[in-house]
C-alpha cells in the first residue's frame, strides 16, 4: 500500500464527532493542539483515553512513544488489510502537526517506536525485506534509525544476535541503553522476554528471563528508565491475562502482580510506556462502548450509521491508547515493599 493511499485513509478517518473538532474540519483547518501532549486534559489515577478523535480514532491505534524534548509523538496504525504503519506528529512550539506517515515508515510493516532517552535512536519493529528480493520477511525483526539534526538517517537491523528467525517485538530501552525485548525463538508458539546489555560494538548476545517472569505467554516488555521496574502483557495465567509489573530488588525481580481491572479491562491490553518524564503511564485497550440500549429493533439507517461512525470514533471496536498517572505503578510498588 503506498503512502497516498495510507495518508488518504487517515484523512478521512481522523475526525470524530467532538463540535469543535467538526467545526474546524469545515473550515479545512486541523485543530490547534498545543503543549506537552497535544492540548489534552491530563488524566488522574483512572485511565482515559489519550486525544480522543485525533490519535485515538475509529482506526486501530497502538503504541504512543514521545521524544524526550516532546517535539515529535510517533504511534502505529494497523490498517484494514493487516500492514501495520507507524505514523508521527511534530511540534514547532506553537502546536502540533496532523499525523503523518513517519520517513521510514509506510511501504512495508512497521510498529513499536520506542525512542531512546537521549533522543539520538528510533527503535522500532520491521518486516522490511533483509535481501536484495525487496520481498517482505514473515517474521518480525528490530531495526533502529539514528537522529540526523531534524531527520532520521536510513533505518539498520540489528545484528542477528538479537533478531532471529523467530519474530522479535517491543524493544526498550534503559537509560544506559541496555535493551529488553520479547523474542519467539524458543518455540512452542510462545514468546519470551529477553534483555541485551550494551557494549561497544551495538549489544551483546540476548539473555531469557528466569522463569519469575517468562512463565507463560510474555510479550510487549516495557523497562523502566532506572531498571527498577517493568510492565508487560501475558496470557494464560491463573490471574488473568493482560498487563503485569514487577519490580527489581538487588538485581531480582518480584513476582508479577496483574495491573488492576480499570486497566486489564479486557484481558487484551498491552503496548505499555510511560512518557519521558515518567508522568504518565500509557497503554492500548479495546474497550468497546455498549449501543442500542434504547432499541427494540434495528434499522437498515441506524446500522449504516453506526459503520460509518466505527471509522471515526474511539470505542468502536478497535484499539485504541490510553494513558493514566504513573502514581498508579507507585502504588504497586508500595504493595510490593509490603510483601517482601
Amino acid at each position: 500500500m503506498t503512502k497516498f493511499w495510507i495518508l488518504t485513509l487517515i484523512a478521512i478517518t481522523l475526525f470524530g464527532c467532538n463540535d469543535n473538532i467538526i467545526e474546524q474540519e469545515a473550515e479545512g483547518k486541523f485543530p490547534k493542539l498545543t503543549g506537552k501532549y497535544l492540548g489534552q486534559k491530563e488524566p488522574g489515577l483512572k485511565p482515559e483515553i489519550f486525544a480522543p478523535n485525533i490519535v485515538s480514532t475509529g482506526m486501530a491505534e497502538i503504541n504512543a512513544a514521545f521524544s524526550p524534548d516532546y517535539k515529535e509523538f510517533y504511534y502505529s496504525i494497523r490498517m484494514p488489510n493487516g500492514q501495520l504503519v507507524i505514523v508521527m506528529m511534530k511540534y514547532d512550539g506553537k502546536q502540533w502537526s496532523e499525523p503523518e506517515v513517519a520517513p521510514f515508515s509506510g511501504e512495508y510493516s512497521d510498529a513499536d517506536p520506542f525512542i531512546s532517552y537521549d533522543g539520538n535512536w528510533l527503535y522500532f519493529i520491521s518486516k522490511r525485506p533483509i535481501d536484495s528480493t525487496n520481498k517482505a520477511k514473515s517474521d518480525w525483526d528490530i531495526w533502529r534509525t539514528q537522529k540526523d539534526r531534524e531527520n532520521w538517517s536510513e533505518p539498520e537491523r540489528l545484528e542477528n544476535g538479537i533478531n532471529s528467525e523467530a519474530d522479535e517485538t517491543y524493544p526498550s530501552l534503559t537509560k544506559n541503553g541496555k535493551l529488553y525485548f520479547s523474542s519467539g525463538r524458543i518455540g512452542k508458539n510462545n514468546k519470551d522476554i529477553f534483555y541485551a546489555e550494551k557494549d561497544e560494538n551495538g549489544f551483546q548476545n540476548p539473555v531469557r528471563l528466569n522463569d519469575t517472569i517468562n512463565s507463560h505467554w510474555e510479550g510487549d516488555v516495557f523497562i523502566s528508565s532506572e531498571e527498577d521496574y517493568m510492565i508487560f502483557s501475558s496470557y494464560g495465567r491463573e490471574e488473568g491475562s493482560g498487563l503485569y509489573i514487577t519490580f527489581n530488588s538487588e538485581g531480582s525481580w518480584s513476582n508479577p502482580q496483574r495491573m488492576s481491572e480499570e486497566i486489564n479491562m479486557t484481558g487484551r491490553e498491552f503496548c505499555p510506556i510511560t512518557s519521558p518524564d515518567g508522568k504518565y503511564f500509557f497503554f492500548v485497550s479495546n474497550q468497546p462502548v455498549e449501543l442500542h440500549n434504547d432499541l427494540k429493533k434495528l434499522t437498515y439507517k441506524k446500522i449504516k450509521d453506526d459503520f460509518v461512525q466505527s471509522s471515526s470514533n474511539p470505542q468502536r471496536g478497535k484499539t485504541d491508547i490510553y494513558w493514566v498517572s504513573t502514581k498508579v505503578i507507585d502504588n504497586y510498588r508500595k504493595k510490593t515493599i509490603k510483601l517482601l
